[in-house]
C-alpha cells in the first residue's frame, strides 16, 4: 500500500481514538455513531455463531452479500485473552491465507478509555477464487467482558500491491469513522461512556 496512506493511518491513529456514543443499557458496550458517521446505512445482525456475533453495516443500494463499502463489527464472547495486537495478528494471518497477495501497514497500539486497542490496515490484492480485491482498516479492543473487532472495508476489482485503490481523503474518512467507535462501561467511572447520540453496534447478550 502507498507509504503515504500508511503514514496517515498511523499518525491519525496515534492522535487519539475517541468515540462518540450514548450510554444505553448498563455494562460494557461497543458503540458505533451510525447516525452521524454512517447516515442512511443499513444495520444487519448476522445470526450468532458459537461465541462470535457479527453485525454488518452497508450503505444504501448495497447489502451484506453484495457490497463495495462495508463496516463489520465482531463481538467475541467469553473471557478475553491476549492483546488487541494479537487479535489483529490472528485476523491478518487469516486474510493472508485467503488472498493471493497482501500488504499491511504498521501496528498502532494505544490505550483508549482505559482499554487496550490497536489499529492496522491491510490490502488484499485478490481474494483467492474470486475476481475481487479488498482493502480494510481494522481496530481491535480488549474489554473486561469481551473482545471486539471493527473493520471499515472496500471491495472491488483486483489491484497491484503498489496501486491500492484507496485515496488519501478516503483514508481520512475511514479514520474519522473508527475514531467514532468507543468501548465504555457504565459500571466503571474510569471507562466512561460519551454522551453524544449514537446507536449500539450489536445487540447485548
Amino acid at each position: 500500500m502507498r507509504r503515504s496512506m500508511w503514514k496517515a493511518i498511523v499518525i491519525a491513529g496515534l492522535v487519539g481514538l475517541a468515540g462518540i456514543a450514548r450510554a444505553a443499557d448498563p455494562g460494557e458496550h461497543l458503540y458505533v455513531d451510525i447516525g452521524t458517521k454512517l447516515p442512511g446505512w443499513t444495520v444487519t445482525n448476522v445470526p450468532r455463531a458459537k461465541d462470535i456475533e457479527l453485525t454488518v453495516i452497508v450503505p444504501p443500494g448495497q447489502n451484506p452479500k453484495d457490497w463495495t463499502d462495508q463496516v463489520a463489527v465482531e463481538t467475541f464472547y467469553g473471557t478475553p485473552h491476549g492483546t488487541a495486537q494479537e487479535l489483529l495478528v490472528q485476523r491478518f494471518a487469516e486474510i493472508a491465507r485467503a488472498c493471493e497477495d497482501t500488504t499491511m501497514g504498521p501496528m498502532s497500539p494505544v490505550i483508549e478509555n482505559g482499554y487496550d486497542t490497536a489499529l492496522r490496515a491491510v490490502a488484499c490484492t485478490k481474494i483467492k477464487g474470486r475476481d475481487q480485491g479488498e482493502v480494510s482498516l481494522y481496530k481491535a479492543w480488549v474489554g473486561k467482558d469481551r473482545m471486539y473487532l471493527v473493520a471499515r472495508a472496500w471491495r472491488g476489482p483486483p489491484f497491484a500491491r503498489d496501486h491500492v485503490p484507496v485515496k488519501p481523503e478516503t483514508t481520512l474518512q475511514w479514520l474519522a469513522f473508527v475514531q467514532s467507535v468507543v468501548l465504555c462501561d457504565t459500571r466503571d467511572p474510569h471507562r466512561p461512556c460519551p454522551g453524544a447520540a449514537s446507536a449500539p453496534a450489536a445487540p447485548k447478550p
